[in-house]
């Protein structure tokens, strides 16, 4: 079976993109940033939305870094995957207290 012009490059694409590194970290750390910084905004200035949103962004981040530290290197996999259930667990809590205020 033979694959048409299109189907290579699309493969082609794919096998490119999983060769970029990607560090983990910046991603774990971004996503206990955000969900930290939320939990701040919103009990020391009572600001709901903004919490919100920076927590359902630190979900994203903090999803995606425990996915990419589950596929990862075994190097530092343990320290990765605390931070990026502490940063997953922050922005929870934003979203949710963030969530129930407005």
């Amino acid at each position: 079976m033979e694959l048409n012009e299109g189907a290579v490059g699309v493969m082609k694409m794919y096998s490119e993109y999983d060769d970029i590194p990607r560090n983990p970290l910046v991603f774990c750390l971004i996503a206990l940033f955000l969900g930290i910084a939320g939990l701040a905004l919103l009990f020391l200035a009572d600001m709901a939305i903004i919490a919100t949103g920076l927590g359902a962004v630190g979900l994203v981040a903090g999803g995606y870094s425990i996915s990419k530290v589950n596929r990862g290197e075994e190097s530092k996999r343990i320290q990765y995957m605390v931070l990026a259930g502490a940063g997953l667990m922050a922005s929870v809590m934003a979203f949710m207290f963030g969530l129930a205020s407005i």
